[in-house]
């Protein structure tokens, strides 16, 4: 029987699926991060949304990763109502080593 892990491992090798694999996963995380970040700190959708200057239903669309086209300027307003930062990170860890990270707001 064969694990999870490598499961996935031998599933990411086809191009199209590892793709679309890293987008689900990178809107998952930020969906995360967000919300995790908006309860911790006591606030709601709505405290944030007004912070934030976008509707309560964009920001629970973005914590739900249900938003397909997350704009830029959204997830960045969002990230500075948190007082959060948003970059890139390497998916590689021996490229993180190569590259500095780069910040994309603010």
């Amino acid at each position: 029987m064969r694990t999870h892990r490598e499961y996935l491992a031998n599933e990411l090798k086809d191009e199209a699926f590892a793709r679309e694999f890293r987008r689900e996963k990178a809107q998952l995380r930020i969906a995360y991060d967000i919300q995790t970040t908006r309860q911790r700190l006591g606030l709601t959708q709505k405290d944030l949304a007004g912070m934030a200057g976008v509707t309560q239903q964009m920001v629970s669309r973005i914590e739900t990763a249900r938003t397909p086209n997350m704009t830029h300027g959204s997830i960045c307003r969002i990230a500075a109502a948190l007082d959060m930062d948003v970059g890139l990170v390497a998916r590689r860890p021996a490229r993180a080593a190569a590259k500095a990270s780069k910040k994309l707001c603010g």
